[in-house]
Protein backbone atom coordinates (compact mmCIF):
# COMPACT_ATOMS: atom_id res chain seq x y z
CA UNK A 1 0.00 0.00 0.00
CA UNK A 2 1.25 3.54 -1.30
CA UNK A 3 3.17 5.52 0.20
CA UNK A 4 4.75 3.19 2.32
CA UNK A 5 7.11 4.63 5.31
CA UNK A 6 10.20 2.81 6.94
CA UNK A 7 13.04 3.78 9.47
CA UNK A 8 16.13 1.30 9.81
CA UNK A 9 18.16 2.90 12.88
CA UNK A 10 21.94 1.30 12.77
CA UNK A 11 24.85 2.16 15.04
CA UNK A 12 26.24 4.78 12.29
CA UNK A 13 23.34 6.11 10.32
CA UNK A 14 19.46 6.40 10.12
CA UNK A 15 17.78 5.90 7.29
CA UNK A 16 14.30 6.91 6.79
CA UNK A 17 12.22 6.12 3.57
CA UNK A 18 8.86 6.96 2.11
CA UNK A 19 8.46 4.38 -1.08
CA UNK A 20 5.76 5.42 -3.86
CA UNK A 21 4.75 3.69 -6.58
CA UNK A 22 7.52 5.63 -8.89
CA UNK A 23 9.07 7.71 -6.10
CA UNK A 24 11.57 6.07 -3.28
CA UNK A 25 12.46 9.00 -1.02
CA UNK A 26 15.55 8.44 1.33
CA UNK A 27 16.67 10.77 4.07
CA UNK A 28 19.62 9.18 5.44
CA UNK A 29 21.68 10.52 8.63
CA UNK A 30 25.03 10.32 9.39
CA UNK A 31 25.25 9.33 13.10
CA UNK A 32 29.12 9.35 12.97
CA UNK A 33 28.73 13.31 11.73
CA UNK A 34 25.75 14.19 13.92
CA UNK A 35 26.70 16.84 16.66
CA UNK A 36 23.11 17.16 17.63
CA UNK A 37 23.06 20.85 17.32
CA UNK A 38 19.06 20.27 16.70
CA UNK A 39 19.38 22.88 13.36
CA UNK A 40 17.81 20.62 11.33
CA UNK A 41 14.93 20.38 14.57
CA UNK A 42 14.39 24.36 13.87
CA UNK A 43 13.94 24.61 10.28
CA UNK A 44 12.03 21.05 9.45
CA UNK A 45 8.67 22.78 8.36
CA UNK A 46 6.90 19.63 9.49
CA UNK A 47 8.13 19.16 12.97
CA UNK A 48 9.33 15.90 11.90
CA UNK A 49 12.46 16.02 13.77
CA UNK A 50 13.45 16.00 17.43
CA UNK A 51 16.35 16.33 19.70
CA UNK A 52 17.24 13.12 21.45
CA UNK A 53 20.02 13.09 24.54
CA UNK A 54 22.53 15.09 23.10
CA UNK A 55 24.94 14.78 25.86
CA UNK A 56 24.62 10.49 26.54
CA UNK A 57 24.57 10.07 23.17
CA UNK A 58 28.00 12.02 22.64
CA UNK A 59 29.41 10.28 25.64
CA UNK A 60 28.32 6.83 24.52
CA UNK A 61 25.69 6.88 27.29
CA UNK A 62 22.84 6.13 25.55
CA UNK A 63 21.77 4.46 22.46
CA UNK A 64 19.58 7.02 21.24
CA UNK A 65 20.26 8.57 18.74
CA UNK A 66 20.98 12.59 19.45
CA UNK A 67 18.33 13.44 16.80
CA UNK A 68 15.08 11.58 15.78
CA UNK A 69 13.01 11.92 12.44
CA UNK A 70 9.10 10.58 12.24
CA UNK A 71 8.72 9.09 9.02
CA UNK A 72 5.44 10.03 8.91
CA UNK A 73 5.83 13.55 9.07
CA UNK A 74 8.55 13.93 6.76
CA UNK A 75 8.00 15.44 3.86
CA UNK A 76 11.13 14.48 2.22
CA UNK A 77 11.86 18.27 1.38
CA UNK A 78 15.39 18.68 2.03
CA UNK A 79 15.28 21.60 4.00
CA UNK A 80 16.93 20.12 6.75
CA UNK A 81 19.94 18.61 4.43
CA UNK A 82 20.74 21.87 3.08
CA UNK A 83 20.85 23.83 6.77
CA UNK A 84 22.80 20.88 8.30
CA UNK A 85 26.45 22.97 9.23
CA UNK A 86 27.86 19.39 9.56
CA UNK A 87 26.62 17.32 6.26
CA UNK A 88 25.42 14.67 8.33
CA UNK A 89 22.26 14.27 6.27
CA UNK A 90 21.48 13.25 3.21
CA UNK A 91 18.85 13.29 0.96
CA UNK A 92 18.06 11.04 -2.34
CA UNK A 93 15.10 10.74 -4.50
CA UNK A 94 15.03 7.56 -6.80
CA UNK A 95 18.62 7.15 -5.70
CA UNK A 96 20.31 10.10 -6.32
CA UNK A 97 20.95 13.17 -4.51
CA UNK A 98 18.48 15.56 -4.66
CA UNK A 99 17.51 19.05 -3.09
CA UNK A 100 14.39 20.15 -5.24
CA UNK A 101 13.78 23.38 -2.82
CA UNK A 102 17.09 24.80 -3.80
CA UNK A 103 17.05 23.72 -7.56
CA UNK A 104 13.24 25.27 -7.19
CA UNK A 105 14.71 28.28 -6.22
CA UNK A 106 12.98 28.00 -3.11
CA UNK A 107 15.94 28.41 -0.63
CA UNK A 108 19.46 30.13 -1.58
CA UNK A 109 22.63 29.02 -1.63
CA UNK A 110 24.37 29.09 1.64
CA UNK A 111 27.68 31.12 2.08
CA UNK A 112 29.92 29.60 4.27
CA UNK A 113 33.73 29.32 5.47
CA UNK A 114 35.03 26.14 6.55
CA UNK A 115 36.05 25.18 10.56
CA UNK A 116 38.02 22.61 11.29
CA UNK A 117 36.35 20.36 13.99
CA UNK A 118 38.93 19.94 16.33
CA UNK A 119 37.45 16.60 17.76
CA UNK A 120 37.22 15.13 14.38
CA UNK A 121 40.58 14.84 12.52
CA UNK A 122 40.02 15.61 8.99
CA UNK A 123 36.46 17.01 8.91
CA UNK A 124 35.27 20.18 9.00
CA UNK A 125 32.19 22.25 9.36
CA UNK A 126 30.41 24.99 7.95
CA UNK A 127 30.11 28.40 9.43
CA UNK A 128 27.37 30.49 7.95
CA UNK A 129 25.87 32.38 10.95
CA UNK A 130 26.85 35.63 12.03
CA UNK A 131 25.92 36.30 15.90
CA UNK A 132 27.12 35.46 19.32
CA UNK A 133 27.12 32.52 21.78
CA UNK A 134 26.91 34.31 25.08
CA UNK A 135 27.89 32.98 28.59
CA UNK A 136 26.49 33.75 31.85
CA UNK A 137 29.45 32.39 34.46
CA UNK A 138 27.12 33.02 37.59
CA UNK A 139 24.51 30.44 35.85
CA UNK A 140 26.85 28.02 34.99
CA UNK A 141 27.19 24.64 37.64
CA UNK A 142 30.74 24.27 37.86
CA UNK A 143 32.67 21.62 37.29
CA UNK A 144 29.71 19.87 34.48
CA UNK A 145 32.27 20.96 31.21
CA UNK A 146 29.55 19.09 28.98
CA UNK A 147 29.95 22.06 26.21
CA UNK A 148 33.29 21.74 25.94
CA UNK A 149 33.27 18.07 25.53
CA UNK A 150 30.38 18.54 22.37
CA UNK A 151 31.78 21.87 20.97
CA UNK A 152 33.00 20.50 17.89
CA UNK A 153 34.91 23.07 17.14
CA UNK A 154 36.89 23.89 20.43
CA UNK A 155 34.95 27.62 20.96
CA UNK A 156 34.22 26.49 24.68
CA UNK A 157 36.97 26.06 27.46
CA UNK A 158 37.39 26.25 30.99
CA UNK A 159 40.23 28.39 31.95
CA UNK A 160 43.25 26.89 34.30
CA UNK A 161 43.25 27.78 37.62
CA UNK A 162 46.42 30.01 38.50
CA UNK A 163 46.36 28.30 42.24
CA UNK A 164 45.02 25.46 43.57
CA UNK A 165 43.05 27.04 45.96
CA UNK A 166 41.18 29.59 43.31
CA UNK A 167 37.50 28.66 42.85
CA UNK A 168 36.41 26.76 40.13
CA UNK A 169 36.79 28.48 36.68
CA UNK A 170 34.25 29.42 34.23
CA UNK A 171 33.57 28.93 30.89
CA UNK A 172 35.28 31.05 28.23
CA UNK A 173 33.84 31.40 24.82
CA UNK A 174 36.27 32.07 21.87
CA UNK A 175 33.90 34.03 19.13
CA UNK A 176 36.00 33.07 16.06
CA UNK A 177 36.07 29.58 16.38
CA UNK A 178 32.11 29.53 17.42
CA UNK A 179 29.87 28.21 14.34
CA UNK A 180 26.91 29.28 16.32
CA UNK A 181 25.46 25.79 15.39
CA UNK A 182 23.88 25.71 19.43
CA UNK A 183 24.92 21.86 20.36
CA UNK A 184 26.56 23.43 23.50
CA UNK A 185 22.93 24.69 24.15
CA UNK A 186 21.09 21.27 24.07
CA UNK A 187 23.42 19.65 25.79
CA UNK A 188 23.77 22.15 28.51
CA UNK A 189 22.33 21.27 32.05
CA UNK A 190 22.63 24.97 33.39
CA UNK A 191 18.83 27.00 33.18
CA UNK A 192 19.93 30.11 31.19
CA UNK A 193 24.26 29.46 31.44
CA UNK A 194 24.18 29.84 27.78
CA UNK A 195 22.53 31.69 25.25
CA UNK A 196 22.74 32.03 21.78
CA UNK A 197 21.83 34.93 19.27
CA UNK A 198 21.89 34.31 15.44
CA UNK A 199 21.68 38.27 13.66
CA UNK A 200 22.23 36.73 10.32
CA UNK A 201 22.05 33.31 8.04
CA UNK A 202 24.38 34.46 5.03
CA UNK A 203 23.20 33.52 1.30
CA UNK A 204 23.15 34.50 -1.77
CA UNK A 205 20.68 33.78 -4.68
CA UNK A 206 16.93 33.70 -5.43
CA UNK A 207 14.50 32.66 -2.82
CA UNK A 208 10.95 32.45 -1.54
CA UNK A 209 9.12 33.63 1.37
CA UNK A 210 10.15 30.30 2.88
CA UNK A 211 13.24 30.73 3.19
CA UNK A 212 12.38 33.95 5.21
CA UNK A 213 10.23 32.41 7.63
CA UNK A 214 13.05 30.01 7.96
CA UNK A 215 15.72 32.38 8.83
CA UNK A 216 13.42 33.81 11.17
CA UNK A 217 13.16 30.49 13.10
CA UNK A 218 17.12 30.50 13.36
CA UNK A 219 17.58 33.92 14.68
CA UNK A 220 14.90 33.22 17.58
CA UNK A 221 17.49 33.55 20.87
CA UNK A 222 17.93 30.16 22.52
CA UNK A 223 18.89 29.83 26.01
CA UNK A 224 20.07 26.23 27.37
Amino acid sequence: MYPHYEQQIKKDKIVTEMKMIDVDAKLTLDREKCTGCAVCVDVCPKEAIERGPVGAADKKLSDVPAVLVDEKKCSFCGVCVHLCPFDALELRINDQPKLLVVEGGALPQLKYEEVKRTRDEGKTAKKFFEGELKAHPEKCPGGCATCTLICPTGALTIPKREHPWDKPPKIEVDQDKCILCGVCIAGCPGEGALELVRTNVLSEGEHTEIWDKIVEKLKTPKTS
